[in-house]
């Protein structure tokens, strides 16, 4: 089965923003530990404990769109409204945990991945490239031993991008959910995903 990093649309979609102060009062005043920060996968089941307020406000200084997204993957996490939760929950309910969330068009959820690619010895690391400045220039996997995964990331790229396996991509396609892009070329899209993700939420 194929393989695909997932990478949002941000010339078109506006980007998630968090509530700032409910975030710090879930997760603590460490960055490292709260639930918006990009870092290794970790449950977050027992620290939100309840619904959380995003929005989809633009205040990216016009580095992203204004179109509210109905899937749309930022800061580690992916977003789905009720569309895409209903499209994707069978696929990819054993490779993390959802949260609900409310934000302008009612209600939602957050997904939080938690499988990596090194869990299963997964990283093909003759054919994972960084150039000499850390930057990807190419990733791989070993297809069979990831398979087993819809979703997941990996440390080699510090938890960066999604990768999924082709069922996931069928499903956003063909419930045509509107914010997300895949390419097959497994890290070709990584410097304009990290351009992206610099973008202010």
């Amino acid at each position: 089965m194929a393989l695909y990093t997932m990478y949002s649309d941000f010339d078109r979609f506006a980007v998630i923003g968090y509530d700032e102060k409910q975030i710090i009062s879930l997760c603590g005043n460490d960055p490292s530990d709260r639930f918006n920060f990009i870092g290794a996968p970790k449950p977050f089941k027992d620290i939100l404990t309840e619904t959380l307020s995003i929005d989809f406000t633009d205040d990216s200084g016009g580095l992203a769109g204004t179109v509210i997204p109905e899937i749309q993957e930022y800061s580690g996490r992916m977003f789905l409204n009720e569309k895409a939760y209903h499209a994707l929950k069978d696929i990819i309910k054993d490779d993390g945990e959802f949260f609900p969330v409310t934000y302008e068009k009612g209600a939602g959820y957050i997904f939080n991945p938690l499988r990596l690619a090194e869990d299963v010895d997964g990283l093909d690391v003759t054919l994972c490239i960084k150039n000499e400045w850390g930057d990807i220039e190419n990733m791989g996997f070993h297809e069979k031993r990831v398979s087993k995964f819809a979703i997941f990331k990996t440390e080699f790229e510090t938890y960066q991008n999604f990768y999924c396996r082709e069922d996931v991509k069928d499903a956003i396609e063909g419930a045509a959910l509107k914010g997300m892009t895949f390419t097959s070329e497994l890290g070709a899209e990584f410097g304009m995903a990290q351009d992206q993700k610099r973008s202010p939420n």
